[in-house]
């Protein structure tokens, strides 16, 4: 079981007998929304009940589904583990479950990062997921390896692939660890993740 599963287990015992687990959430792909600058990939959103919420990854996928798809899902795939988040992210919006599940304007980038790089000064930091902005702006305290990092910051596809969720998995409770931007938000306000996104909507 990983931290997906936790979320979701969780989620599931929120909505039960309330009807919304046969809710239908919509999920597509929009390349115009504006995005977190920290992960690396496209939008995709998830709507269910009129509100939204995104989740940037590499494994974008459009369809209609129901809420209940996840439940004791194995989401063997960072396709599945995708739309999980989406699906997640949308119906924590609807349910108002959890904050900051749009991102912030391009204006607010800088600020944030200045921020986000005081809170990880001094510190060894190991990336869960490509993240650019991040490879450029803190380079000299990135670590190769996970054992060897003080903090873990995750985002987007970090959340999604076989090696992030092994190794969320495995630090989980043993290291600090950030998750970044909206992609991020409704898993965290579920399972009590620390969750990084000043300047979201």
């Amino acid at each position: 079981m990983s931290f997906w599963h936790d979320a979701i287990g969780r989620l599931e015992t929120i909505l039960a007998d309330s009807g919304c687990e046969d809710g239908v959430v919509t999920l597509g792909v929009n390349y115009e929304a504006d995005v977190c600058q920290y992960p690396r990939g496209v939008c995709m959103e998830g709507c269910f009940g009129g509100r939204g919420g995104q989740f940037i990854t590499s494994e974008p996928l459009r369809a209609n589904t129901r809420v209940s798809f996840m439940f004791g899902a194995p989401l063997a795939s960072p396709k599945q583990r995708s739309a999980a988040g989406a699906i997640v992210n949308a119906v924590s919006a609807f349910l108002c479950l959890a904050r900051k599940l749009r991102p912030c304007t391009p204006d607010c980038y800088a600020p944030c990062l200045a921020e986000l790089s005081r809170e990880v000064g001094g510190k060894r930091i190991y990336l869960v997921g490509p993240m650019p902005v991040l490879e450029r702006a803190l380079g000299n305290q990135i670590v190769d390896a996970p054992e060897a990092a003080d903090l873990f910051l995750v985002a987007g596809d970090g959340m999604t692939t076989d090696a992030g969720v092994a190794c969320i998995d495995e630090y989980r409770g043993k290291k600090r660890m950030i998750f970044l931007g909206p992609s991020a938000a409704g898993v965290s306000g579920l399972i009590s993740l620390e969750h990084w996104c000043p300047y979201g909507r």
